[in-house]
């Protein structure tokens, strides 16, 4: 696509050469920077997959050491009495530590603690279940300075787009309050808290329905801080995780940690609590949203865990917004607005009709005070179904109503589901083995709807005008012969043709059966399915037997291909191990042999390839491979260990007697760095062998073709 013609973030997004926001607030390689959000958006390209992407920007401050020095002219903790520290927070920076004097910064390095654990914040958002009101993430990581999310690109607008133009009414903006407060309690109800519901995070769709965005964003600015606002577990986990870490309990409470088993944003106190609410000032800005009360609160009372009314006060203060045109509170200064949050009453919504108790009622001072999630929805639900039908008037046109259903293409709109994977490219593209090789195919998720909320069937999309929310009349489809019966007439007599072809064939060819000279077995029938560059070995032409004895045999227990493998790529050299197999394998790797494990390891070039010839026996690990192969294999023990890991491409190969799994496998060592493996395990005489190549995920392409050279040269129990 000519239109991303930018840089390349890791590897694969491919930003745009020109900003896609419309505006002057556009900056470099297409992002959006508002003064009221410190986020940045914008559309990409992902390589990988095909698709477009949304990608969002969450700078990371940079490292600014200081030391605090009580009777320095400051107020409480050593700090100026204006509320500022003397470490440089007016550029961006945080308090990293004490024990220097001031200094300039460099850029945050992603093995820095704190920028690790705003990846890991942001990771864990990322992992939540699907919701059908809330976006998906796909991607998560650190490049350039800035922590990069990959989310899917929704057919939607933000909500600060649709009131820059004009206010909503009170129906309408209940309509909207209504899906939030469903995505809001999908949240609540994994142990999450939002903390990021702007007027940006707020995408309305086409069809009408709201989508609530930018959990993950708001989790690693939150982490940024110093907060933590991943979910608490329990006690003896956060001791292992502590561990594992190497990070004691002292230094995890210095760094702005929580105590375990706390509840969801337990708070920091004295010294450290200060640190994080002047870095909140600059990480989140003034955005009335993301300043309740007990957020804004000095530190002595913000060091209270917070709840899910927090996130109850950003619908109501996003309510006041969307109805009046602006927000509750003056939003000029940050340190302003959270001293102004705290000591006074919030406007009055004059335009708020009858959704002023509403909003009234979320932006109580005091949390307990607020509505709960249950009562919020009943009077929402009952504003909605209140709602006036539009008056006629000289813009609105009536049209005729269908006699039959309506089109089912209309609503809802189809969202992808699922990760991204890697698209299949043209027929004349995959001319040699090496190129079909390196390049890892895995089958489309499906796509499913989601739901679309207040649609139904025989109902168009909802068309408001200003001031009036209803649904207007759609026309019906005229009845009557198309194109589309035209293809099901074609497509019926094409069937009607191949079933009567089959019939000719079943009736009138000769039989093949076990005595059938000559004739080829079930494994050279099927044999071409497995065969081709890149493709796992296929079974030997005797593999079914012409005897009939290899019939209801199980999986494995015929013999595999014995006929020569085709001719090597340059560069690499067939071996027959002293253990009784034969491997390609790269000129001037090393052999390693491990009696204990019954493996066998060739390294060369920060590459491994593994090979266990028979160790397993099926009778033990039972004869499904892509079983074993996911939940049993020991040699994948640290993909299943690992916290951040993926699976793609995973199918399973029968070919005659003989039974194979493969599968791609993705996932992060105990050192942070990210591994790309391919895999084959296949059952022969009862044992299950293991074929592994292991590489980092910048060597994709030299993994694929290791793989693709060892899995169709592999052959067991050679003399």
């Amino acid at each position: 696509m000519d239109e991303y013609a930018g840089r390349v973030l890791a590897e694969r997004y491919r930003l745009p050469a020109r900003p896609f926001a419309e505006g002057s607030g556009a900056a470099a390689d297409g992002f959006d920077v508002p003064a009221a959000d410190r986020c940045a958006e914008t559309r990409a390209f992902d390589t990988y997959s095909g698709q477009e992407v949304l990608i969002r920007q969450v700078p990371l401050p940079e490292v600014v050491d200081a030391e605090v020095m009580a009777g320095d002219g400051g107020g409480a903790d050593g700090y100026p009495a204006d509320g500022r520290a003397e470490d440089g927070f007016g550029s961006g920076g945080r308090v990293a530590g004490h024990g220097r004097r001031a200094t300039a910064g460099a850029e945050r390095d992603p093995q820095d603690p704190v920028v690790r654990r705003a990846l890991q914040a942001a990771t864990a958002a990322a992992q939540l279940p699907d919701h059908p009101l809330l976006d998906q993430v796909f991607d998560v990581f650190a490049q350039d300075g800035s922590l990069w999310i990959v989310g899917e690109l929704l057919p939607a607008r933000p909500l600060s787009a649709l009131l820059a133009g004009r206010t909503l009414s009170p129906h309408r903006a209940a309509e909207i309050a209504a899906d939030l407060l469903t995505a809001v309690r999908a949240l609540h109800a994994h142990g999450w808290l939002h903390r990021n519901i702007t007027a940006r995070t707020v995408l309305v769709c086409d069809d009408g329905r709201a989508v609530l965005t930018g959990l993950a964003a708001g989790a690693a600015q939150e982490a940024l801080c110093g907060y933590d606002p991943v979910p608490r577990a329990p006690a003896a986990e956060v001791s292992l995780a502590k561990a594992a870490s190497g990070r004691g309990a002292g230094d995890a409470g210095a760094e702005g940690g929580a105590d375990a088993g706390g509840a969801v944003g337990a708070g920091l106190t004295g010294l450290a609590a200060e640190r994080a609410r002047q870095a909140r000032f600059q990480v989140v800005g003034a955005v009335t949203e993301r300043w309740a009360p007990e957020q804004a609160g000095p530190t002595d009372r913000a060091g209270a865990p917070l709840g899910p009314a927090v996130d109850l006060w950003a619908v109501g203060a996003l309510l006041f917004r969307a109805v009046q045109g602006r927000p509750p509170f003056p939003e000029e200064s940050a340190v302003e607005l959270a001293r102004l949050v705290g000591a006074q009453a919030p406007a009055k919504a004059v335009e708020g009709g009858v959704l002023r108790p509403v909003i009234e009622a979320l932006l109580c001072p005091d949390p307990a005070g607020r509505p709960g999630a249950e009562e919020l929805r009943g009077r929402l639900r009952g504003l909605v179904r209140t709602a006036p039908e539009p008056e006629l008037g000289r813009r609105t046109v009536s049209l005729p109503a269908w006699d039959g259903p309506a089109d089912p293409r209309r609503l809802p709109i189809l969202r992808r589901r699922g990760e991204l994977v890697r698209q299949r490219r043209p027929k004349k593209l995959r001319a040699g083995p090496a190129r079909s090789a390196g390049r890892p195919v895995a089958p489309r998720p499906p796509k499913a709807p989601r739901s679309a909320g207040r649609s139904s069937v025989g109902v168009q999309a909802p068309v408001e005008l200003p001031g009036q929310v209803g649904v207007g009349p759609v026309p019906q489809r005229r009845p009557g012969r198309g194109p589309r019966n035209l293809g099901r007439v074609l497509l019926t007599a094409i069937l009607l043709l191949m079933v009567a072809g089959i019939a000719c064939a079943v009736l009138f060819l000769p039989k093949s059966g076990a005595d059938a000279a000559g004739g080829p077995s079930g494994a050279d029938l099927s044999g071409t399915s497995g065969a081709g560059p890149g493709r796992s070995p296929a079974p030997s032409p005797g593999g079914g037997g012409d005897d009939g004895k290899g019939a209801g045999r199980p999986p494995g227990t015929g013999a595999p291909q014995t006929t020569a493998p085709g001719d090597l790529a340059p560069g690499f050299v067939l071996r027959t191990d002293p253990l009784g197999f034969q491997i390609a394998v790269r000129k001037g790797w090393q052999r390693h042999a491990d009696a204990d494990r019954g493996q066998v390891r060739y390294t060369g070039g920060g590459y491994e390839l593994l090979v266990v010839p028979g160790r397993d026996a099926t009778a033990q690990f039972g004869t499904d491979p892509m079983a074993y192969q996911l939940d049993k294999e020991p040699e994948l023990a640290p993909f299943r260990d690992a916290g951040w890991s993926s699976v793609s491409g995973r199918r399973r190969i029968d070919v005659g007697q003989t039974a194979m799994a493969e599968a791609t496998f993705t996932w992060k060592d105990g050192s942070g760095h990210q591994l790309y493996a391919r895999n084959l395990a296949m059952i022969d005489k009862g044992c299950y062998h293991l074929v592994l190549v292991i590489g980092p995920d910048g060597g994709r392409a030299e993994v694929d073709r290791l793989y693709a050279q060892a899995s169709s040269a592999y052959r067991p129990n050679q003399p």
